[in-house]
């Protein structure tokens, strides 16, 4: 699960910013939350949305993580000399380094995960780690710098000094030197398997995603009807996907799901191909544009699968990007879940939580109405010249 997610320098984000799954305090029940069994961090949420106006940088968050997943994962491809191709902030300091700072647990331990790089390659990443169930104190994993590398667990010196810069250790240690360490792998395996970003990218081909019989069309069928989409069942073939409807004389009724279901049952049965094993497992989601092409009350629906409890066993995460302001209704999000990105410059993105309102007294409620008359910032600045 996560718990913090900090970084800097990235596409529209000059200054550090900082995101959490916290509450903003642990006094009493917190709802919408998964308990950690991590004393300074008791609760984490189950889901967090961020808003703000189009070009804010809502999408660049998004972006943030899945090039912090990169690193972790996939740089271990990375030959001698070749650039980092670091997608950071061009409007200010070019030379200033990105930075990256993720904490995390995973199978009862704490991670502490930090990378800071420029275009010639990593110049720190740092990991910690402590174990919950016997309440240790924090042991450091590794440091590694430019110049010089210590590991009290006891990592090769050998084998640090020869990754290149260009490579995080720890995708150098997994990929290419193949360690089998529990806590390596833990941190690995976090990145690569438990954190799932998907953006708002075009509908997928569903003849051809769908068009074998072996998909999941009766648990499919359940998803959509939970949602209320009035069909039948769902059947899947070589000439593509089909939803079963019944006419007005009780006969069963073939329509092609991809060209004669509406926008908002398309994007719903892309969205439960995500969704589903995301919280059959237990992992975390950054979507984009969580509402894009769905009705208000069937993103509603969504955002509750994570939420309730019973839906969401495992303690799965949501986080995501949306203008649907009408989730700020106290229930779906409270406040401490409730993010915005603003440009108030005009040229970097700032990231801020509803909670640094000192004057929003209430955990609960309606924000909605506050938020649409501007008062939290990050709205449109419509000009009517």
């Amino acid at each position: 699960m996560l718990i913090n997610f900090n970084f800097s320098n990235l596409k529209s984000f000059k200054n550090m910013v900082e995101f959490s799954m916290e509450p903003l305090t642990n006094n009493g029940s917190v709802e919408n939350s998964i308990s950690t069994g991590y004393k300074k961090s008791p609760n984490v949420y189950r889901t967090s949305a961020i808003f703000g106006a189009n070009a804010s940088g809502k999408s660049n968050f998004i972006h943030a993580m899945n090039y912090l997943k990169f690193l972790v994962c996939g740089t271990y491809l990375k030959r001698l000399n070749e650039p980092m191709e670091i997608p950071t902030y061009k409007l200010g300091n070019e030379d200033d380094p990105s930075s990256f700072k993720v904490e995390f647990i995973k199978n009862n331990n704490l991670y502490k995960y930090s990378i800071e790089l420029n275009e010639n390659g990593i110049i720190n990443e740092e990991v910690y780690y402590t174990e919950l169930e016997a309440d240790k104190r924090e042991k450091c994993l590794f440091k590694r710098t430019i110049n010089d590398f210590n590991s009290p667990y006891g990592i090769d010196k050998e084998i640090a000094k020869q990754t290149i810069s260009s490579r995080s250790l720890i995708s150098e240690l997994v990929n290419n030197r193949n360690i089998k360490d529990k806590i390596i792998l833990d941190i690995y395996e976090w990145f690569s398997d438990d954190i799932e970003v998907i953006f708002n990218t075009e509908r997928p081909d569903l003849n051809k995603d769908y068009s074998h019989s072996d998909i999941d069309c009766k648990g499919k069928t359940e998803f959509l009807r939970k949602a209320d989409i009035p069909i039948e069942r769902l059947i899947a073939n070589r000439e593509g996907l089909f939803s079963i409807h019944k006419n007005e004389k009780g006969q069963d009724v073939a329509f092609s799901f991809l060209y004669e279901e509406s926008e908002g049952t398309i994007a719903l049965l892309v969205l439960s191909d995500i969704i589903m094993p995301i919280l059959e497992e237990g992992k975390i989601l950054f979507i984009d544009e969580l509402d894009r092409s769905l009705h208000p009350h069937l993103v509603k629906y969504i955002v509750n699968l994570f939420n309730n409890p019973e839906t969401n066993p495992k303690g799965a995460q949501l986080i995501f990007t949306s203008h649907a302001h009408y989730l700020m209704d106290g229930d779906t999000l409270t406040r401490d879940q409730i993010w915005f990105v603003a440009k108030e410059n005009g040229y970097s993105s700032d990231l801020y939580s509803l909670s640094d309102f000192k004057e929003i007294k209430r955990k609960k409620g309606a924000f909605y109405n506050e938020y649409m008359y501007g008062i939290f910032g990050a709205v449109p600045n419509i000009r009517e010249d």
